[in-house]
């Protein structure tokens, strides 16, 4: 940031001079002197004088509370080409526990990107969902990741996490050990339908954008599916309205590109041959479920702001210029996206990017609450304010 930088806003949440943005600028401030870091030389600081909190340039930086800078874009490149948090780590010379910092801050950089440009997308295609299956912790765990997809951009729309309980042929010793370990933690057997509702939840956002009057959500025939967007009065009214229709193929439909379902086919493929913890039979898996969010979300920011739509084509178009985003808009937040801190209290999430900025699920086997650093929030002092204020924005 420059000598000249001007806070945007306050950052104590609690006062009244936290909502400002860049159509009413913050002016109640004082400079109060500055401090010097090893990394980020002198940095300015400041007093609010309505509240009487300081705060200085590091709080509105990425990189804020580090003691080493590292290059984000270096790191979602790295992700997505299929290296472990330790093959970064050792790239980088540093631990397991920094790499893992850096992606959980560029995740929520990312999810108030997307956030933002929500407002400019224009989609005009149908759409198609399914579950991407892999694990955590253990494969006595598995794990259906749901993917709404556009059907001809296959721009990834929304991505939702559900824990399953193991099914399959197993050994006496499987199912014993499955016992022992199902005592301990027992996944919700309606997990999926309810996982699938706040997909069709998104799906409402995405047709509330004014430029599609009506959409066709393709799935497979998986019976939990219907009962999931009957379970919505929102989308039970729309789908009777006819504004909204629900398509099924079978899932054992040849996965060609005339199927319905090869947007999901296809990012299922990527998945599994770019992100180390997804490959088969792998000696990398994700031991958090947030975390494996986390990186997932970081992910899909390379598939669908900066991967070519079609990779013969590499100065072609991206996915999300297919999928009706305004490029002009796209451009300036990548230009600007490792460097302005993303504020919860300043961002609308919907409710499965909510659960990963805030690290909501439950890992299996892990008692008692995730652990979430302060600065998730977006406080600078103080525990978390309201759920409800954070999910509507300010």
């Amino acid at each position: 940031m420059s000598p000249s930088f001007l806070p945007p806003f306050c950052a104590n949440p609690d006062c009244v001079h936290h909502s400002h943005g860049p159509k009413d600028p913050y002016r109640s401030f004082r400079s109060i002197g500055s401090y010097h870091t090893r990394i980020f030389g002198d940095v300015p600081r400041f007093q609010c004088k309505a509240c009487g909190r300081s705060f200085s340039v590091q709080t509105f930086r990425v990189d804020y509370w580090v003691k080493r800078r590292f290059s984000y874009e270096d790191l979602t490149h790295r992700l997505s080409s299929c290296e472990s948090l330790r093959a970064i780590g050792r790239a980088w010379r540093v631990a397991g526990k920094s790499v893992s910092n850096r992606v959980g801050r560029a995740a929520r950089q990312v999810l108030a990107m997307d956030s933002r440009l929500a407002s400019a997308r224009r989609p005009t295609e149908d759409l198609a969902a399914d579950g991407f299956e892999s694990f955590c912790v253990s494969q006595f765990f598995p794990n259906n990741i749901h993917i709404l997809v556009g059907a001809e951009s296959q721009f990834v729309y929304a991505t939702d996490h559900v824990t399953l309980r193991r099914k399959g042929r197993m050994t006496l010793e499987q199912k014993e050990r499955r016992a022992e370990l199902e005592r301990r933690y027992r996944a919700d057997p309606k997990g999926v339908a309810k996982s699938f509702s706040r997909i069709a939840s998104e799906w409402l956002r995405i047709l509330s954008d004014g430029s599609l009057p009506a959409s066709t959500l393709w799935t497979d025939e998986k019976r939990d599916y219907p009962r999931a967007l009957r379970a919505s009065p929102s989308v039970a009214a729309l789908l009777g309205q006819g504004r909204l229709a629900h398509r099924t193929i079978p899932s054992r439909a040849p996965r060609t590109m005339t199927n319905p379902l090869f947007p999901v086919n296809y990012i299922d493929r990527e998945l599994r041959k770019n992100l180390h913890e997804h490959v088969r039979e792998t000696t990398c898996w994700g031991r958090n479920v947030s975390s494996q969010m986390e990186r997932l979300s970081l992910y899909l920011y390379q598939h669908n702001y900066r991967k070519p739509y079609r990779v013969r084509k590499p100065r072609g178009p991206t996915h999300a210029e297919v999928a009706g985003y305004n490029l002009a808009m796209v451009k300036e937040e990548l230009e600007r996206l490792w460097m302005d801190r993303a504020w919860l209290t300043h961002t609308v999430l919907g409710q499965p990017a909510l659960d990963t900025w805030l690290r909501r699920r439950t890992t299996p086997l892990r008692p008692g609450d995730e652990y979430r650093q302060r600065h998730i929030w977006g406080w600078i002092r103080g525990g978390p304010r309201d759920l409800a204020v954070c999910a509507a924005g300010w």
